[in-house]
């Protein structure tokens, strides 16, 4: 598997979901099918919402396909009980009782009732696959296997029982139950992990978050009333059974509150002036209700609505078992179309994944998706990293521009934040991104539309436990944000030395623990239970990394690259114990067909089994270059040490083989309970293993089987086999006293044919072909050739530096240029891409990443006739040349955004901007719009970063929208290069962007352009409208106006209720933005005027423009907290400092002393520090100077 083996010792159940319900399919185009995939999916809040959000507008025929997958049943279990009950009639009218099922400890008669009623119907329906598939569910609820459905079953049944025992037992299960759950409570007083719910207006929902805790665990029901409903006396049985055993197991910081969005009850109605602190509990549980039955109303329509599964508009599929076992089982299907693997169903099953093979076969007619253009990962890398999220999701996500991968994490607080994501991804963003082909899209924007201010703001607040920071990131597919980019699996090219450099560095950050020295400085840094809970690679997991990787790489490089980084990893000492697990790394990279060592070759091993006296393998007549070794443990042995083992924390296993002169540690192994049949002798013997699925609690041994390569085995001495735990300093202080020094849990003799088993295949395997086995690596096909960059790194092998590609001129006149001594020029066309420009003739190539055209490199072959192009990376934050930094992709008949999610304006809430008291939060939302670093930066008309500038305009519009700056907002924005307005922006209303935790601004724009008609409505009103007491004039730069453009499209873009006309402009042009110049408009017509009604509504006198304004969704910016630093929070709010805002007068470039205006000639200087602010004379700069030398800063590069 590629995590390594954790014993299961204390685990949590986590029935119900710790953030706020997001929309999976605000990142696809409107109409475009989603094949989404949920790893670790939870509940299923999600689903709802998504459901909920497309139940209205062009959206609302989208064909809604989810795959959920869970290692714990349990919550499947309780998903699809909650699905069910909502595809039933009367679901609607049963919404109070569906929620007290779901979040309840304890229910009423009625509740219980029905949920007993419905678990019997599932047992029912459940015997078997045909009969579940065939049944009232089964054309919208389908299950990946025939295992899920049977886990499912016992655990439905189990509900049931509860309802069947004696009365003395009754008793003694409600006793046992409220025992646990009085145990499980935080014995604290302030607990306020559902506040995140609220987003930016966290700080009014603490105490109410730790109120309803305390209510929460004490009653077992969600109320403000700290005494229990007498009705509510039975105990739910949902919350009984879990992978931690028959007892109530739920996280102790479970509260139902953090599911939904808590903002909508706080901040302040329309009509309404009431203050978010005279919001009461009870206000915010009945809005929590309301959004709870909005949700499922939505999915009961659509589930009621449809029959056959050829046309439902919803399917969700169930899986219950590992995420990256069912990505990697994903993956084979794709390259071999077997629905059976051999990918284990979870840590310690001993099943293999077996797809239902009417949903997966071959012949199907409506076969499940087994690639998604969704991919969502909750917060599994906290829990089984980010790498191994990425090696194994990369293959199945489709290959379009809106395809996304969404990761989550917590990450603890700490001085530098951005080193924590960093520590997590082993090495730089822009090269693990070039490795494994994704990135994330804000990582390359430098900003977020999602807001996470409130998470620092948790965390200056003095709750009793500790509150991880939350972050969610949108990965997209390498060069994505480009729209010439064809073939989104184009391979790049590295040097060898390079190469293997680059992978050595990932080889010692993923496993940084065996570094002592490194060890000790992260222990000092922070606690050793949060440096070492983050373990999650071994030695087969840089394996399927690096098939990954050579699947990106051209091929003529890598075996040259493996070689040099062989000769790295064998004489690396900087992980002191790094050469004991050497074997099991070659054994895996052979294993996988990534590369084999010499010792592994098949001569070698023949020529050593010739010549050796192996005392296991003596009677083998043909050896193989690799064995599977299997260890029995007597369960009379391993029972003493259960205790110790169940509260050691995150244990992980390995084996360890030990002659007189070797030593080496096998961590890539396998588990399960239960007893093992052995057939045949010596190189025929084989082995089948009989599960328990009692597990640790049954009286079944532990069988332990790994692959090592049997040159391990050859010299005759004696060999033992030693089952242990990886020894790091929190599992040292919590099991050496029980374990001894070595941590060893069990060893024995490898001769010991009771105990140790060699077999050339593993046990229960089935024949399998070369072909076969070397798809397991990935689901997409190697590359060999084709066009490519080459990328440079930097002398350490971390950073990417520069790429170079050779461009060959084929085109006559361009041959015939560049042979007559033409010089050719190169030009920025975007982030990602340049044109090479010879005569009259341009050749446009895009890259992986930005580059920066400004100081680009040429080497002229004439007589060749190619042209060698090196360009730098322009990665650093900040800068100009950004101007297509919000990219609107045409995709198919649609259009795709890369780094801004859509969002459906009517069902974000609006708020009131009536009583300013009530609005204390959105300063602060807008402040964090900058970092750290940019609020450092002197704030001019320019400041030499581009995101800066339009940040600085974005604060101004939301500080005048909301009546912050200057009491009642303006009637509108006017955005003015020089004397041209760009466009003037009318707000209607400002809302929230209820799953980002963001304001965002409802707006109706209305660009510059010469159209009669349009000219004639706006003299009309121009008097009005144009006057300085209703319009707010910002003045904007050359390259701020050149990105507002691109912002523009993709404001109108995202928030888009209508249809593209077949004559729209922007396919009639070929181009988007349409046009650059100031007199024209840059986004197309088919918006304009739809849905304008509540612009009229609010405008009642610019009713004649209404027919030319397009509506949009303008959010703020946000900086990016895993990069960089956001600031010291509290010193913020309490300066409360006023934005300084750009006057329109700074558009006509005065002197900053005298305010002369500056020429036509051109006649003011500009300050040589700071390239920002100007003067018309050295006198004028002197007397100026004790002012500004306080701002004056030398611009970032």
């Amino acid at each position: 598997m590629a995590h390594p083996v954790l014993w299961r010792g204390k685990t949590f159940f986590y029935p119900i979901g710790n953030t706020s319900a997001v929309c999976l399919t605000q990142d696809l185009c409107p109409t475009e099918i989603a094949d989404v995939l949920l790893l670790g999916c939870g509940d299923p809040r999600h689903i709802l919402y998504t459901v909920y959000t497309n139940s209205t507008g062009l959206q609302a025929s989208r064909k809604l396909d989810f795959t959920c997958c869970d290692l714990e049943s349990a919550v499947i279990a309780r998903n699809v009980i909650l699905l069910t009950l909502l595809a039933d009639e009367g679901a609607v009218q049963k919404v109070s009782q569906i929620w007290n099922i779901f979040f309840h400890f304890y229910l009423d008669k009625a509740s219980h009732d029905l949920l007993i009623s419905q678990c019997r119907k599932l047992v029912e329906l459940s015997s078997d696959l045909d009969s579940w598939h065939n049944g009232p569910y089964g054309h919208f609820l389908r299950m990946c296997t025939g295992d899920t459905l049977a886990e499912l079953r016992r655990l439905w049944q189990l509900y049931v029982k509860t309802t069947t025992c004696s009365p003395s037992k009754a008793k003694a299960f409600e006793s046992v139950y409220a025992a646990d759950i009085k145990a499980s409570k935080v014995k604290s007083d302030f607990v306020c992990t559902s506040s995140r719910a609220a987003g930016p207006l966290s700080m009014y929902a603490l105490e109410m978050a730790g109120d309803h805790y305390n209510v929460y665990w004490e009653t077992g029901v969600c109320s403000a009333v700290p005494k229990r409903p007498s009705e509510a006396s039975y105990p739910n049985p949902t919350m009984v059974y879990s992978l931690a055993g028959d007892k109530f197991s739920v996280h102790h910081g479970t509260d139902p509150l953090s599911c939904f969005h808590l903002a909508e009850a706080l901040a302040p109605a329309v009509g309404s002036t009431r203050h978010p602190e005279q919001v009461t509990l009870t206000d915010v549980i009945n809005v929590c209700k309301m959004q709870f039955s909005e949700w499922c109303t939505s999915v009961s329509k659509v589930l009621r609505s449809q029959h056959l599964p050829s046309s439902s508009p919803l399917i969700i599929r169930c899986f219950v078992g590992d995420a990256l076992s069912l990505c990697q089982a994903f993956g084979y299907y794709n390259s071999t179309r077997s629905a059976s693997t051999s990918f284990p169903v979870a840590p310690w099953k001993h099943a293999y994944i077996a797809f239902d093979p009417d949903a997966y076969g071959t012949g199907t007619l409506s076969p499940a998706p087994t690639t998604f253009n969704i991919i969502d990962t909750s917060n599994l890398l906290d829990h089984v990293g980010v790498l191994n999220i990425l090696s194994v999701t990369s293959p199945i996500l489709q290959r379009t521009l809106s395809a996304t991968l969404y990761t989550e994490g917590f990450y603890d607080s700490s001085p530098r934040p951005e080193d924590t994501f960093l520590h997590q991804l082993c090495g730089n963003i822009a090269t693990i991104g070039l490795l494994l082909g994704l990135i994330p899209a804000s990582f390359v924007s430098q900003f977020t539309n999602l807001s996470n201010w409130h998470e620092l703001m948790r965390n200056t607040e003095q709750c009793t436990i500790q509150n991880p920071s939350h972050e969610r990131l949108a990965w997209k597919l390498l060069g994505g944000a480009e729209k010439d980019v064809t073939d989104h699996d184009r391979p790049i090219d590295i040097a060898p030395e390079q190469l293997a450099g680059v992978l050595f560095n990932l080889y010692l950050n993923m496993f940084f623990y065996q570094n002592l020295a490194r060890s000790m400085t992260m222990i000092k840094r922070t606690s050793s239970s949060v440096t070492f809970s983050d373990i999650h690679y071994h030695r087969r997991s840089f394996a399927e990394i690096l098939g990954v990787i050579k699947g990106r790489v051209i091929t003529d490089s890598w075996a040259p690259t493996m070689s040099k980084l062989h000769d790295k990893i064998s004489c690396d000492r900087t992980l002191q114990i790094g050469r004991n697990f050497y074997l099991d790394l070659c054994c895996q990279l052979h294993l996988l067909g990534i590369f084999t060592v010499d010792v592994l070759s098949l001569p070698k091993v023949q020529e050593m089994h010739r010549l050796s006296k192996s005392i296991v393998l003596h009677n083998w007549k043909t050896l193989p270059q690799t064995v599977c070794v299997v260890l029995v443990v007597p369960r009379d042995r391993l029972q003493p040490l259960l205790p110790a083992l169940n509260q050691g924390g995150a244990a992980i296993l390995q084996c360890e083989v030990k002659g007189i002169k070797t030593l080496q540690t096998f961590t890539s192994i396998n588990t399960v309970f239960g007893t093992v049949k052995i057939s045949g002798k010596g190189d025929d013997k084989t082995a089948a293993v009989e599960e328990d699925v009692t597990g640790q609690y049954g009286t079944s041994p532990l069988v332990v089987w790994f692959w090592v390569p049997s040159a391990v085995l050859m010299n005759g001495s004696h060999h033992t086999v030693t089952l242990s735990v990886l020894s790091n300093p929190a599992t040292c202080i919590s099991l050496t006293k029980t374990l001894g020094p070595d941590l060893a849990l069990f060893p024995a003799d490898m001769g010991d044919e009771r105990l140790v088993h060699i077999l050339r295949q593993r046990p229960d395997a089935v024949s399998e072909s070369p072909k076969e086995k070397n798809m397991q690596i990935g689901g997409r096909p190697v590359k060999t050739s084709g066009a490519c960059t080459f990328v440079t790194f930097d002398r350490e092998c971390k950073k990417p530096l520069s790429f170079t590609t050779r461009v060959d001129i084929v085109e006559p006149e361009m041959k015939a240029s560049l042979a007559g001594g033409a010089s050719p020029t190169v030009n920025q066309v975007s982030l990602h891409s340049i044109a090479i420009v010879l005569g009259d003739k341009s050749l446009q190539f895009p890259f992986p990443l930005p580059v920066d055209a400004k100081n680009v490199k040429l080497r002229i072959a004439r007589k060749s006739l190619y042209i060698e192009v090196i360009l730098p990376l322009k990665l650093a934050l900040g800068g100009t040349d950004r101007m297509d930094m919000f990219p609107v992709i045409p995709q198919g008949a649609d259009l795709a955004l890369w780094n801004m999610h859509r969002v459906n304006l009517d069902q974000c809430v609006r708020f009131s901007i009536a009583n300013k008291d009530a609005l204390k939060w959105v300063n602060p939302h807008i402040i964090l719009m900058l970092s750290e670093r940019e609020r450092c930066i002197p704030r001019g008309l320019t400041t030499g970063s581009t995101v800066l500038d339009i940040k600085h305009t974005l604060q101004s519009i939301f500080r005048y929208a909301s009546g912050i700056a200057d009491g009642k907002p303006p009637l509108c924005y006017g955005l003015l290069e020089e004397d041209a307005m760009l466009v003037i922006i009318y707000i209607t209303d400002l809302r929230l962007d209820l799953g980002s935790h963001a304001v965002v601004a409802d707006a109706w724009v209305m660009p510059s352009s010469p159209s009669s008609k349009k000219v004639e409505a706006f003299n009309k009103v121009s008097g009005y409208v144009m006057s300085s007491s209703n319009m707010k004039r910002l003045g904007i730069a050359v390259e701020e106006r050149k990105a507002w453009i691109h912002l523009l499209v993709a404001a109108t873009e995202r928030c888009r209720t209508w249809e593209h006309k077949t004559n729209c402009e922007y396919r009639v042009k070929g181009t988007i933005p349409i046009t650059f110049d100031l007199e024209e408009s840059p986004i197309c017509s088919c918006g304009a005027g739809v849905g304008a009604e509540p612009f009229v509504k609010k405008y009642p006198l610019l009713h004649p423009l209404a027919p030319y304004v397009t509506r949009a969704a303008i959010s703020p910016l946000f900086p990016l907290s895993y990069i960089e630093k956001i600031g010291n929070l509290e010193d913020i709010i309490v300066s409360n400092t006023p934005l300084t805002l750009a006057p329109a007068a700074a558009v006509r470039h005065v002197c900053a002393a005298c305010g002369k205006e500056e020429g036509t000639s051109g006649s003011l200087m500009i300050c040589g520090r700071c390239k920002v602010v100007r003067y018309c004379s050295q006198g004028c700069q002197r007397e100026d100077w004790k002012g500004h030398k306080k701002r004056c800063v030398v611009p970032s590069s």
